[in-house]
């Protein structure tokens, strides 16, 4: 075996420029198709990761019909004995109160609805590190009766730090809501949505604006790692009172982004198929102009005593190290230019970020360093490799010497 292996190192490099050419053709398709999948699979996981650590996190307990219907009236009282019982859990890292209703709010002449969200400022900022998005002005602090805006709703309500909000609504069976409240500070959300229509306040005084006293729209459970959520879910469910609570996970609760998810990577996959079509007939290509050319030497080859298989084997061992080259190549090219867009994902400007955001997502493009990226990519070209070897097997097997002597 050790003599095969010299052999088929040593004739791939009889012929450099051949070798070269294969390499660099495998070598190059490879780096696109994991170029491609990173952005990809980054934009992907920046999609989620938006969805759970801005708005939802990883699991919700909630009125078992609130779901179904965002009412003020499907609330629930928290028994805090519970909750400190669930937050023990070693896999939770924070349990986040919120009330969340719709408002319409008013600044001049300038009105739209909006998201009040409710919420404890400094539990909250521990999961959608809220704070960080803070543009100007200041953060709301528990005991304020002050409230943050949105950067683009501030824009279309034409309103600045200090400037007062006005917000009126429907309360807790059927109370009037209404409020005056000063800006305290405007924030740029990483949701596109969320920040053309959210507002924050404190969560008493959320409360205290809906008359919904010592009531909670969710619990919001915020997680060391996302693959204990349906593990934590079902312990939380065994706790709960199913026929008032119900616990959603953060993939009920995105269902559209994750049917958009799988039907863009339908995309990506066929695109990927294309490429390696144009792969395979390149390969395919290359051991068929190898194995052409080389025919009076495989006779010769035989002639003088070598098995047909132990030939066949040779051959196979040169593809096989040709195939390596390219693949080991063609990864080592890439991580340099994925880790640099992973530390630096790509910023859309002018009119693409107006197009992002009417479709709901992040002006960004960034990159992903999943392993298995690298291995399917690798275990793709193999098999097309693998495909590509039985031909100079077969001919091999069924050469004919005194023909292939003449050739």
């Amino acid at each position: 075996m050790n003599t095969i292996i010299k052999i088929a190192w040593r004739n791939i490099w009889r012929n450099k420029r051949r070798t070269m050419i294969t390499v660099a053709s495998i070598m190059f398709a490879l780096f696109f198709a994991i170029i491609m999948r990173g952005f990809q699979k980054g934009s992907y996981a920046k999609m989620k990761e938006n969805a759970v650590e801005s708005y939802s996190g990883y699991l919700q307990v909630q009125n078992k019909d609130f779901w179904d219907d965002k009412n003020i009236n499907n609330t629930m009282e928290i028994d805090q004995n519970l909750v400190d019982e669930l937050a023990n859990d070693d896999r939770v890292k924070v349990i986040i109160p919120r009330l969340e209703s719709f408002a319409l709010a008013s600044s001049g002449e300038s009105t739209k609805g909006v998201v009040v969200m409710g919420i404890d400022p400094d539990k909250e900022d521990l999961m959608t590190q809220v704070k960080s998005y803070l543009l100007m002005g200041s953060f709301v602090k528990s005991n304020d009766r002050s409230i943050m805006i949105a950067e683009g709703l501030a824009k279309f309500l034409g309103i600045s730090v200090n400037d007062t909000l006005v917000l009126f609504s429907s309360g807790y069976h059927g109370a009037t809501a209404a409020g005056l409240y000063p800006v305290k500070g405007i924030l740029k959300l990483p949701t596109p949505e969320m920040n053309r229509s959210t507002v924050y306040l404190p969560i008493i005084e959320a409360q205290h604006l809906f008359s919904a006293y010592d009531r909670y729209t969710a619990l919001v459970f915020d997680l060391y790692d996302m693959k204990d959520v349906n593990a934590v879910q079902t312990s939380v469910a065994s706790k709960i009172d199913a026929n008032q609570y119900n616990v959603m996970s953060w993939e009920a609760m995105n269902k559209e982004l994750l049917q958009m998810i799988e039907t863009d990577n339908a995309g990506g996959v066929i695109m990927i198929a294309i490429l390696y079509m144009v792969i395979a007939f390149g390969i395919f290509g290359t051991v068929l102009m190898m194995t052409n050319e080389r025919m009076r030497e495989f006779s010769v080859m035989v002639s003088v005593g070598m098995q047909k298989s132990k030939l066949a084997t040779v051959v196979v061992a040169e593809l096989f190290f040709l195939t390596a080259l390219a693949v080991l190549a063609g990864i080592i090219i890439s991580l340099p230019v994925m880790y640099y867009f992973y530390y630096n994902p790509i910023e859309f400007s002018g009119d693409a970020v107006e197009v992002m955001q009417d479709f709901n997502f992040e002006p960004v493009l960034p990159m992903s360093l999943e392993f298995n990226i690298f291995i399917f990519q690798g275990i793709a070209i193999s098999i097309l490799s693998l495909i590509a070897m039985s031909y100079p097997t077969i001919k091999i097997l069924k050469l004919n010497v005194v023909k292939g002597l003449r050739s």
